[in-house]
C-alpha cells in the first residue's frame, strides 16, 4: 500500500505537469515552454540541498548564473512577440515545479526497485482519467467520437513516442540521479527552442541565443559542482 501511494504521489506531480504545459501551449510560446524546462535543474538542486548531501555554498554561482540568465531573457521579451502574461508565467512554473518534483519521486521509487513498467502504467493510467474527467465536464463528451475517430492515428503515435521517452528516461534516472539526468533533459527544451523558430517561426534574436547560452552555462556549472 505504501509503495502505491509512492507511486501515485510522483505520477500526480507528472500530471499536474503536463496539464500545466497544455494549458499554456494553447496561447503560449514553444520558447517560454523551453526556458523554464531549462529551470528543472534549479529546482531539484534545491531538493538535493534542503533533503540530501549537497552543500548551498558549492552551487550558488551556478544558480545565480541560471537567474541571470533568465532575468535578462525576462526583460529583453518584455514588449516582444513572446511576451506572455503572469498567469501563464505561474503556470510554467508551476509546470516545471512538478515535473521535477514527479522526476525525484519516481528516482526515489526507482531506487527502491519499483518496476519502471509499472510507474508508467500508473502515470499514464491516472492521465488518461483526468482528461477523460476533463473532456465531460467541459462539455466535449458530444464531440468525444468524433475527435477519437479523426485524430486516433496521430494520438496512437504521440502515446507510443511518449511512452518511450519516458521508459528510456526512467531507465537512466534509475542508474544516474536526478542531477546529471535534468542536465542529459537540457537537449529537450533546447530542442523545442529550435523547433519553434524553424516550424512555427518564432524568432529567436542573438539576445535571446546568448540568454540561454547563460542558462545552459548555469546548468553546466552546477553539474560540475555537485557531481
Amino acid at each position: 500500500m505504501a509503495a502505491f501511494i509512492k507511486i501515485n504521489i510522483g505520477s500526480f506531480f507528472g500530471v499536474l505537469g503536463l496539464f500545466s504545459m497544455l494549458a499554456v501551449l494553447k496561447k503560449g510560446s514553444l520558447q517560454w515552454l523551453g526556458i523554464y524546462n531549462l529551470l528543472g535543474v534549479v529546482f531539484t538542486i534545491l531538493y538535493l540541498w534542503l533533503f540530501d548531501t549537497v552543500v548551498i555554498k558549492e552551487v550558488v554561482f551556478g544558480l545565480v548564473v541560471i537567474v541571470i540568465g533568465f532575468g535578462c531573457f525576462l526583460f529583453a521579451n518584455k514588449e516582444t512577440q513572446l511576451k506572455i502574461t503572469i498567469k501563464q508565467h505561474l503556470l510554467l512554473l508551476l509546470m516545471t515545479f512538478s515535473y521535477s518534483c514527479s522526476a525525484i519521486l519516481h528516482w526515489k521509487n526507482l531506487q527502491l526497485n519499483f518496476s519502471p513498467l509499472i510507474i508508467i502504467a500508473n502515470q499514464e493510467g491516472l492521465v488518461f482519467l483526468v482528461g477523460l474527467v476533463f473532456t465531460f465536464q467541459n462539455s466535449e463528451g458530444i464531440l468525444f467520437k468524433t475527435h477519437l475517430k479523426k485524430y486516433f492515428k496521430k494520438v496512437l503515435f504521440m502515446s507510443v513516442v511518449i511512452f518511450l521517452a519516458i521508459l528510456c528516461s526512467f531507465l537512466g534516472i534509475k542508474e544516474t540521479n536526478p542531477i546529471i539526468s535534468s542536465l542529459l533533459f537540457l537537449a529537450a527544451p533546447v530542442t523545442t527552442i529550435l523547433f519553434s523558430t524553424y516550424f512555427f517561426k518564432e524568432k529567436l534574436s542573438f539576445l535571446n541565443v546568448v540568454f540561454i547560452l547563460v542558462i545552459l552555462s548555469g546548468a553546466y556549472i552546477l553539474q560540475y559542482q555537485t557531481v
